[in-house]
């Protein structure tokens, strides 16, 4: 019994060392963005290296997770729901990587007039990544403050979700008004579009948590 509860104890660990990896991941993204938007792709394709060297420390971590669930860390009905929080999670590094990438190989010439739209997605996203930090760290040790910032997360991705709808129309009003090409515009959109993943995936993660606690409580 020792053994197992040493176990689980470990991949909890491991769980907060996961989270924190994608929330370093994403503030590495973070500090890319600034150079996206002035068009210095030489810094852009550095701190893009530097966001997939996290994501690959956080897939390793997700690994070491992984063997903990098949060595017998929890018990099964709460184990399934274990594996599907860290994979849900990891989906969010993956997408930060994405988004990096896309944005490193675009080169594109970035529209001035849309710095303070997407400032503000950023910072909403930003947001959102670090309160799925604070949600799967108060899992084990509070789980009422677990449920709270799963909520968070919940209202935070609608208003991303309304930045992002946003910036879309303005791009297509641009597009309409000929201030900015069909390509820029196509662009333009994928980049808005996987940024909005992020924040897709990490209420994914959340929704998780809510049906761990769910099961808990009983």
């Amino acid at each position: 019994m020792r053994k197992f509860f040493l176990k689980e104890s470990k991949v909890e660990l491991y769980a907060k060392e996961h989270v924190k990896k994608v929330y370093e991941c994403y503030k590495e993204f973070e500090k890319m963005m600034p150079h996206f938007y002035e068009g210095n792709y030489e810094k852009v394709d550095i701190l893009t290296k530097k966001v997939s060297e996290l994501e690959h420390e956080a897939d390793e971590i997700r690994r070491k997770m992984e063997m903990g669930f098949y060595e017998g860390a929890f018990l099964p009905f709460d184990r399934e729901d274990r594996i599907m929080l860290t994979e849900n999670v990891d989906k969010v590094a993956d997408t930060i990587e994405s988004t990096a990438f896309t944005i490193s190989l675009s080169k594109l010439e970035f529209p001035p007039t849309f710095k303070k739209d997407f400032e503000a997605f950023m910072d909403i996203i930003g947001q959102i990544v670090e309160a799925l930090k604070d949600c799967i760290d108060s899992l084990e040790k509070d789980l009422t403050e677990a449920i709270r910032k799963a909520h968070e997360i919940e209202k935070l991705e609608e208003k991303a979700d309304k930045i992002e709808r946003s910036i879309l129309t303005k791009l297509y009003k641009s597009y309409r008004h000929e201030e900015i090409g069909v390509v820029k515009l196509l662009e333009m959109k994928e980049v808005v579009i996987h940024l909005g993943n992020i924040a897709d995936k990490a209420e994914d993660a959340s929704d998780r948590v809510l049906i761990i606690a769910a099961k808990r409580r009983g």
